[in-house]
């Protein structure tokens, strides 16, 4: 991660800035957050479009089979090969709220495997298919199907990684700056 952060690079888009597709996706993420909009999503409202797409994949991989502190362990991996202090931060963030162990929170943040069974399966399944860009082997397959992961989650870990590697990107072009909520 960085060590030293200059300013944003992107401005924010605010609430009421000309864009009413911003405006409207930006007062879902407010109400989502409980009256907050993280700089994340300010930044990505320059772009309705973009704000649009990344909302509607958050609501749409809630229905999938990974649960979301899974969700959070492949986020973090991405944040890490990324070097997206923003999302790590927030992730990290996420990651307390379900109870994750500050123990395997700190090996998800440096790529080494977790204590938690189930937690450092998905881990493993993110770094491979990252390592590998998606070539498993038959074997590799074969033992992620052994260890309790089916190619749902498998393809589901596929689409967390490319959901967050926009996230990632974005951060890192803007410099978004590090919101206080992810302090808390």
């Amino acid at each position: 991660m960085k060590t030293e952060r200059g300013p944003q690079r992107i401005p924010g888009y605010e609430i009421g800035g000309g864009s009413e597709r911003a405006d409207n996706a930006l007062e879902d993420i407010s109400r989502m957050f409980g009256g907050y909009t993280p700089n994340i999503h300010k930044v990505m409202a320059n772009s309705p479009a973009m704000v649009e797409a990344f909302e509607s994949f958050r609501r749409l991989m809630q229905q999938s089979k990974l649960r979301h502190v899974e969700r959070e362990i492949i986020s973090i991996e991405v944040s890490r090969r990324a070097g997206c202090d923003y999302c790590m931060t927030a992730h990290t963030w996420f990651a307390r709220r379900f109870k994750v162990s500050e123990e395997d929170i700190v090996a998800a943040k440096t790529g080494k495997p977790m204590n938690d069974e189930r937690l450092a399966l998905v881990q493993r399944a993110a770094q491979a298919i990252l390592d590998r860009r998606g070539r498993l082997s038959d074997q590799e397959l074969s033992d992620f199907h052994a260890a309790g992961m089916g190619n749902d989650e498998l393809l589901e870990t596929i689409a967390v990684i490319g959901w967050y590697v926009v996230s990632t990107y974005t951060n890192n072009l803007a410099n978004t700056a590090i919101d206080d909520y992810w302090q808390s």
